[in-house]
């Protein structure tokens, strides 16, 4: 993290006084509270607003993360208390900036934007030298995961919402819009991104009612857009994870610590892989009423701005995982299809599943979109990186961090900057600088 310089920068919101710090060429504010913490009775309801506070809030660390489960993805620092936000905004600018919201991925079961560590000003992801580079006043924010966010806890009884990771990031965005303005950013053009399980996020808000208005464009990154579950799917994975946990009513869950959490979440997504089923063990819900329909239908009829991509090898991070033994059975428990031909088998069973959760899906949004799009596929591996061209792996690259990975060699810098321009230019102008999606056309390169 670069040395940090603090310093008298109070904004006024209208819940209260926020003092903020200067931190890679940019004024930053860390754990600003967009809701009320959820805990206690407010546990699996969607957010409230945030109390107002008196006096001066002092924004120099970042909040807690959501509670996790453990992965390549996962994060310390974990606390139910976890519905914080944080701003950069690039020190050298005029006029109102285009803002850019992050949506983090992580299989809807673990990430955070928050510290790695308590009182802590290291963020896992550091975004002044995105904000700086693009352009643009940046905001990260948290939102519940597993089963705080997205176990369906609604049927069994009514106190308890449906969906509360999707309202956490519609709660985000009204704070981020009524309050952008006294941070240097433009409410009227906001642009959302996000990659894998923040990318569906985002395509799902696309769909609701709920975020219309909120936000002007969208950059959607290796979106897992069918891991979505059916009120019935849902219902029945319920009673699996009340099973594993050892609970018979559904508000004894809250009284879980983290590590019975974590360790719940780990059996209960092994459980479902048993199964075959290799969708997210959490997701969002399609129930008629939060979200109506599957997004990737209801998301055609958008208009917004979007730019829409994959990573060229995205199950090469999956396959990793496969021991050998299994490798051969795993396309035909989930019923993957996998071409026959002289490259390896762990290179088949991952183009096949590429294939099955990315690109086709994808394609049928990109070819049912009502408003003006753009595609792309990502297709340069950092050197040093043992998976080739897998999911994620844009990030380090993109952020210029260490995450799965780390990209620091000139050429991945000189990468970086291309992908901040092009990511900025579409914030700002609504067109990334290429010709933009036609039927059957292929995705634009982003290889050099």
């Amino acid at each position: 993290m670069n040395e940090t310089k603090r310093n008298n920068l109070e904004i006024g919101t209208r819940y209260g006084v926020v003092e903020g710090f200067t931190h890679g060429g940019c004024s930053v504010w860390y754990g600003i509270p967009f809701a009320k913490p959820p805990v206690g009775e407010l546990a699996f309801r969607h957010p409230e607003p945030p109390e107002p506070w008196e006096g001066v809030r002092k924004a120099h660390c970042g909040s807690a993360n959501p509670i996790q489960s453990k992965g390549d993805f996962s994060i310390g620092n974990n606390s139910q208390d976890c519905l914080y936000l944080n701003v950069f905004v690039p020190e050298e600018h005029t006029g109102p900036l285009p803002v850019m919201v992050w949506f983090y991925g992580g299989a809807y079961n673990q990430g955070g934007a928050g510290a790695v560590r308590k009182d802590s000003a290291e963020l896992l992801y550091d975004m002044a030298l995105f904000a700086r580079e693009s352009g643009c006043a940046v905001v990260s924010f948290n939102y519940r995961q597993n089963l705080y966010g997205f176990l369906n806890l609604h049927f069994l009884d009514e106190r308890f919402d449906q969906n509360n990771g999707l309202y956490d990031q519609i709660q985000a965005l009204r704070f981020v819009k009524e309050n952008i303005a006294a941070f240097g950013g433009d409410p009227d053009n906001i642009t959302l991104f996000g990659q894998s399980a923040g990318a569906s996020s985002i395509l799902a808000l696309m769909a609701m009612k709920e975020a219309e208005g909120l936000f002007h464009k969208a950059i959607v990154m290796s979106a897992n857009i069918e891991h979505f579950y059916t009120e019935e799917e849902s219902r029945r994975y319920t009673y699996d994870y009340l099973k594993f946990a050892g609970v018979s009513r559904p508000e004894n869950l809250a009284a879980l610590n983290e590590q019975r959490v974590c360790a719940i979440n780990e059996r209960y997504a092994g459980r479902l892989i048993m199964k075959g089923d290799v969708r997210c063990a959490f997701s969002p819900v399609i129930d008629g009423v939060t979200l109506k329909e599957e997004p990737k239908k209801a998301v055609q009829r958008c208009k917004i701005p979007l730019l829409i991509g994959s990573v060229a090898q995205e199950a090469n991070l999956f396959i990793k995982w496969l021991p050998k033994a299994i490798l051969p059975l795993a396309p035909m428990v989930i019923g993957l299809k996998v071409e026959k031909g002289s490259a390896p088998l762990e290179t088949r069973v991952s183009d096949a599943l590429t294939q099955h959760i990315y690109i086709r899906p994808m394609q049928e949004i990109l070819d049912g979109y009502s408003g003006p799009a753009w595609c792309y596929e990502y297709r340069y591996v950092y050197p040093g990186s043992t998976m080739g061209c897998y999911h994620t792996c844009e990030l380090p690259v993109l952020f210029g961090i260490d995450l799965l990975g780390k990209a620091d060699d000139p050429e991945s810098i000189r990468m970086g900057q291309k992908l901040r321009r092009i990511w900025g230019t579409f914030a700002r102008e609504g067109d990334p600088g290429w010709t933009p999606y036609a039927k059957g056309k292929l995705c634009f390169p982003l290889d050099s």
